[in-house]
């Protein structure tokens, strides 16, 4: 996806009053440079033990590598998961959680 129609859809999350962050097994300065690179205007979260990943089981394993599913965990305000979304195309990914937020909008 283009990043300015990436960070477009990004910002339908705000006005839905969501917050995004992304968790990776990649060590803090990939991330970085991956925000920079592709200007992803989300938040990244470095999980180096894959700890978040394991807990929420959405790991890959790829030749003795975790990686991350591209699953999407919706979080309600009291803390607990209200749903979740999987799909291998990020676009797919984002139009489906969106798509949830907007028909399940929290108060």
């Amino acid at each position: 996806m283009e990043a300015k129609a990436y960070a477009a859809r990004l910002a339908d999350f705000d006005k839905l009053g969501a917050e995004v962050v992304g968790i990776s097994p990649d060590p803090i300065d990939t991330l970085a440079r991956f925000q920079k690179e592709e200007k992803a205007p989300q938040r990244f979260a470095s999980d180096p033990k894959a700890e978040a990943i394991k807990a929420y089981g959405v790991t890959l394993e790829d030749a003795g590598k975790i990686y991350a599913k591209r699953t999407t965990f919706i979080i309600g305000r009291d803390g607990k998961v209200a749903h979740m979304v999987f799909d291998w195309s990020p676009l797919g990914n984002v139009n489906k959680t969106l798509d949830w937020l907007e028909a399940h909008q929290q108060q």
